[in-house]
């Protein structure tokens, strides 16, 4: 079949194809490639980034060394506020019976936590005492410096999260990382086994209460 075009509609059909071409270069383009998927979620694996945008908890590592993330729909200031309120955990992470702040020297702060370990057989009570550095608003360092564990330190980082390029930020992800021993070693694979499934539990704690409270502060 042969077409044929009226000058004015050639003309604009040729236009639209050229539109077309320069956007297909465009999108393929190594540069629009960096741009489009530079993202700290579009950064990391296929099936992270697909279970972090379903809102679950991601957690690679074992033996004590863990790196867990969870997508948060809220501003980074609404998480650092979640993550910083120290006298507060108890209302919202789970097995904590309490936490109150002991000393607060500029972006230096210690705080002491109480937590309740449950098992089928048996239930214990867990002390820390945590000395932490707070970088706003992107890392808080910490590290146990007296209670019940041998060693206990990491960090929280928070990154403002865009749904595409150049768009201003509607989430944040945060990646937490920390390294655990136990005082007894003899139970260690037990304690692990515990750890893994309370660190999963706090971070969709911390999602939930960050996510209820940007939303009451957007009323």
């Amino acid at each position: 079949m042969t077409l044929f075009f009226l000058p004015q509609r050639r003309t604009a059909f040729l236009i639209c194809l050229g539109a077309i071409a320069l956007a297909v270069a465009l999108i393929f383009s190594p540069g629009a490639n960096a741009k489009l998927f530079d993202g700290p979620v579009d950064k990391l694996p296929v099936l992270e980034r697909a279970a972090l945008r379903q809102g679950k908890v991601t957690l690679a590592g074992e033996k004590g060394k863990y790196t867990a993330r969870i997508l948060v729909e809220a501003s980074r200031d609404a998480a650092w506020q979640v993550l910083t309120d120290y006298d507060r955990f108890e209302n919202f992470l789970p097995d904590v019976d309490s936490s109150r702040l002991l000393k607060a020297e500029g972006d230096r702060k210690v705080f002491e936590q109480i937590s309740t370990v449950k098992t089928f057989v048996f239930s214990t009570e867990a002390r820390v005492r945590m000395a932490v550095t707070e970088f706003y608003p992107q890392q808080i360092d910490f590290k146990a410096i007296g209670g019940d564990l041998k060693t206990l330190n990491g960090s929280w980082q928070l990154e403002p999260v865009s749904p595409y390029p150049s768009a201003p930020p509607d989430s944040v992800l945060i990646t937490h990382q920390v390294s655990v021993i136990p005082a007894s070693s003899p139970a260690n694979s037990f304690f692990y086994g515990i750890y893994e499934d309370r660190l999963k539990k706090s971070l969709a704690a911390i999602k939930s209460e960050t996510e209820k409270r940007y939303a009451h502060a957007q009323k």
